[in-house]
């Protein structure tokens, strides 16, 4: 197991952030593979998902962001030795997850049916979206505990383990897809509902899987050694998630607002932007394998007081985002065509497809150095910076330059994206240079460009020595 605390930062955030990025492939496989099946029924089931994938995400990205303040807390708790903590606080996290999931999606099915005629699903489109959506509902809160459990497991140390449950679960959901939506071996043909299905049946295997992780490291079992009572735990878990979840659900929000600006322009636009939304997360497993290793990372040892750690951290993180999003620009300028084309046969959502990634592309350095900043500053407990760095970039940057770009049509919107993206990194650049200033004065005055070149050095001297 890796020693968080002990082992040499870069080696244990980049071993960290393989399995997590993994992970992570197969959990976002479950939203990529479900497009490409269901891109092969037709335009109408695509723009469904499309639409579909607005309420999955807000609910997902809630989760996420309570799950984030959970591990936040639990990593310190590891960082202090206080392993008693740690099992309590599962406890209770596990139980607030739970009920609030069951809550939350037996309110989304009840008003199924107004949520998105709020977003202009048409009415041919709308029974796609209920045929998929009712059976992912009843099984979120499977999904949503999982998350739960793979937060906490991460937290405290058990990196791998949970990421190759998720894998395994991305490879039921993939033979499922296959089977159920097109009624293959046997099975019935349910077509976009078969998705829905698939993804269920992943969950209820990736449940039992974390439930049984849990048990092996001994985090179910309820310690009453822990002199923090349970109303301590419930009140600082909701005041650090509080800003982790509403930093989380800003996202989802904001792909809505651009989905109904989308759906002014017609349904295949939307339809292409619900391929690339899914697209966009693949794409970006590598950031946000990072930004999810970072944050335990810092939580354990700003426990601990290795401060200097910390500060490793963070130059290992503005690195990271540098490097994944330069690779991401040059990939897509190569590949985005071929890739456009296996998620549909109609040309329109190809070309808003290629044309999106063709104007986003190389907004995706600002973009990376966005997503690992506010990581880093989950993992200090600055919960609230990472809170008010995100509505920035929704509110004050996406917001109006999507609604001014909409007037040119699609890729006015597109252009609106892209600059909302970089103007987010230089905020987010802004931000991290102050607290670098206030609170870790041995990075105020690094020599960044010497850095670079001594990383590309590094390689090329590798790539030398391999001929």
């Amino acid at each position: 197991m890796i020693n968080i605390l002990k082992d040499k930062t870069n080696k244990v955030l980049f071993r960290m952030s393989i399995p997590i990025s993994l992970g992570m492939i197969s959990t976002f496989l479950f939203q990529v593979v479900d497009t490409y099946f269901v891109g092969n029924l037709g335009a109408n089931e695509l723009a469904a998902l499309s639409y579909s994938s607005t309420l999955y995400f807000l609910l997902v990205s809630l989760f996420i962001g309570l799950s984030i303040g959970v591990s936040i807390i639990i990593g310190q708790a590891v960082g202090k030795g206080e392993l008693d903590e740690v099992k309590k606080t599962t406890w209770i996290a596990l139980v607030i997850s739970s009920f609030l999931s069951i809550i939350l999606s037996f309110i989304s099915i009840l008003f199924i049916d107004t949520l998105f005629n709020a977003l202009g699903v048409s009415s041919e489109v709308l029974p796609f979206v209920k045929s998929y959506m009712i059976p992912v509902l009843f099984g979120m809160p499977l999904l949503t505990t999982a998350i739960m459990a793979s937060g906490i497991l991460r937290a405290s140390g058990n990196i791998t383990s949970p990421e190759i449950i998720m894998g395994l679960g991305g490879v039921i959901n993939l033979i499922l897809d296959y089977a159920l939506i097109f009624g293959k071996w046997g099975m019935p043909e349910m077509g976009i509902q078969g998705a829905s299905y698939a993804s269920v049946i992943s969950w209820v295997a990736i449940f039992i899987g974390m439930v049984i992780l849990l048990l092996k490291d001994d985090l179910l079992t309820f310690s009453s050694n822990s002199s923090t009572p349970i109303s301590t735990i419930y009140i600082s878990i909701f005041k650090l998630s509080s800003p982790t979840i509403l930093t989380q659900i800003i996202g989802p929000v904001t792909i809505t607002f651009i989905t109904f600006f989308l759906a002014k322009q017609s349904s295949m636009a939307v339809a292409a932007f619900g391929v690339v939304s899914r697209m966009e997360m693949l794409l970006l497993i590598g950031v946000l394998g990072v930004s999810s290793s970072i944050t335990p990372f810092i939580a354990q040892n700003t426990g601990a007081k290795l401060h200097s750690r910390v500060d490793e951290a963070i130059i290992f993180g503005g690195k990271a985002s540098t490097y994944i999003g330069l690779f991401l620009a040059i990939f897509l300028f190569i590949f985005v065509k071929p890739m456009a084309a296996l998620f549909s046969d109609n040309n329109d959502i190809i070309n808003h497809i290629v044309n999106y990634f063709y104007i986003i592309s190389l907004s995706y350095i600002f973009y990376a150095f966005y997503i690992i900043t506010t990581s880093i500053f989950n993992g200090l407990k600055r919960t609230t910076i990472s809170l008010k760095i995100t509505a920035v970039k929704s509110i004050i940057f996406i917001l109006p330059l999507v609604s001014i770009g909409s007037i040119w049509g699609v890729s006015g919107i597109f252009i609106g994206i892209a600059l909302a993206n970089i103007l987010i990194g230089l905020y987010a650049t802004k931000i991290m240079r102050k607290e670098i200033k206030i609170n870790h004065p041995s990075l105020s005055n690094p020599n960044v460009l010497e850095d670079y070149k001594q990383d590309a050095q590094w390689v090329l001297g590798r790539i030398k020595a391999k001929k």
